[in-house]
């Protein structure tokens, strides 16, 4: 059972996160089963999107930004955007389904100063010629584009995927798939699916007028199935992986035993995963690198940080079984001391839950919030805003009563 006690507390705020959303358009060339965001508005102008990392550059001090939409690749202006972002001394970093990354547009992106991708692929996006897959047989498509990404060289990757019911079982092959090319990806994410249903709720508005919640994306008829949460997608990895444990966390803005966000790192190399780092190494990382350079840590800049991770063993346990099962790896098999030691990220966010006045548990400090009409809003929600102006309250339909 996860103890919130043996995880160290993530220390991002509103006005001091490491990650900033940019949305860059509302465009899609796919439409993803659990996406939030439809087409309203189209591409923001390059003018709006220089305003709004200025924006965020002031009042959220980031140390990346998450060019987000839609499908920023479709933008014809990515590249100058990309330039502008590392132009301000931020890492900029794009959330694709790359459907539209060529070998071409990944040169140039590269030039521009792109510092990693973020690759949504799992079964339920409705991809061409990708329907009906498992998640084990979209492997095949994770393993172009790490492959394309590992030939250019220098950028990080990170793959995400939502997970549903019906494809929870099948995470440890993902995981697996990421340990064959610790190598080439330096990162995976499970997003657990959320959905309201129309069948047995309705909205209201910040007047309590109801509107029509149709209109947002994130709904559908009926949904009999159990939705996923983050302590369940952590059992399975780690149940599948020993090796593996969280180190970091956020909590939910309404629950106070929810996880919305945890965030491990394992400890090894191409071969073997030895371990993961604890809650000392993940809290000297963040509070390290921002009295180094004034911001909280998000992406490394690389993951082949060598042996001198286990120097932290000393203060983290956890870690240092990491150290020791790497130890006896190599006395079994001298060779493997010169092998190279890297981690590899596993994260685990739990979208919004609604609760039974409404309000939904949000993810505490969002790390993805993004920018409308000079505000602050969670990205995931807004929508809302764009049709409703503001945040809606989601709330049971009750049965009406039949008279005698």
């Amino acid at each position: 059972m996860l103890e919130k006690r043996d995880y160290y507390r993530l220390p991002w705020s509103m006005n001091d996160n490491p990650i900033a959303w940019i949305e860059v358009t509302d465009i899609c060339n796919i439409h993803c089963e659990g996406c939030y965001r439809q087409f309203m508005t189209g591409h923001k102008s390059l003018e709006q999107l220089k305003e709004e990392v200025l924006f965020f550059k002031r009042w959220r001090n980031p140390d990346n930004f998450s060019i987000a939409g839609g499908e920023p690749l479709i933008h014809p202006q990515i590249i100058e955007l990309v330039a502008f972002m590392k132009e301000q001394g931020i890492k900029p970093v794009i959330l694709t389904n790359a459907m539209a990354l060529t070998p071409e547009l990944l040169h140039e992106l590269k030039k521009a100063g792109l510092a990693g991708f973020t690759m949504h692929i799992d079964s339920h996006q409705n991809r061409p010629h990708w329907l009906e897959k498992s998640e084990k047989e979209m492997n095949e498509l994770r393993q172009k584009y790490a492959d394309m990404v590992a030939a250019e060289g220098g950028i990080y990757l990170v793959f995400n995927s939502t997970v549903y019911p019906s494809t929870y079982h099948e995470i440890p092959d993902v995981v697996r798939w990421g340990q064959e090319n610790f190598e080439k990806v330096q990162g995976l994410v499970f997003i657990t699916y959320r959905t309201a249903t129309l069948s047995d709720s309705f909205a209201t508005d910040k007047n309590d007028h109801e509107v029509d919640m149709s209109k947002l994306s994130y709904t559908r008829d009926a949904f009999e199935e159990k939705f996923v949460t983050s302590p369940e997608v952590y059992q399975i990895i780690k149940d599948n992986f020993p090796q593996y444990e969280a180190s970091g966390y956020l909590g939910g803005s309404i629950n106070h035993d929810s996880y919305k966000w945890l965030i491990g790192a394992l400890v090894g190399s191409k071969d073997t995963y030895y371990g993961s780092v604890g809650k000392q190494t993940m809290e000297i990382a963040q509070t390290g690198h921002h009295l180094w350079t004034g911001r909280y840590l998000a992406y490394l800049s690389t993951a082949n940080i060598g042996s001198k991770i286990f120097l932290l063993s000393l203060w983290d346990k956890v870690l240092r079984q990491a150290w020791k099962n790497r130890l006896k790896d190599v006395l079994r098999h001298p060779s493997k001391l010169f092998s190279k030691v890297g981690i590899q990220s596993i994260g685990i966010i739990q979208a919004p839950d609604i609760q039974a006045d409404g309000r939904a548990d949000m993810c505490d400090s969002c790390p993805d919030i993004t920018i409308y009409e000079g505000k602050f809003v969670n990205s995931c929600r807004m929508d809302e805003y764009r049709l409703f102006g503001g945040f809606v309250s989601v709330l049971e339909k009750k049965e009406e009563s039949i008279e005698p």
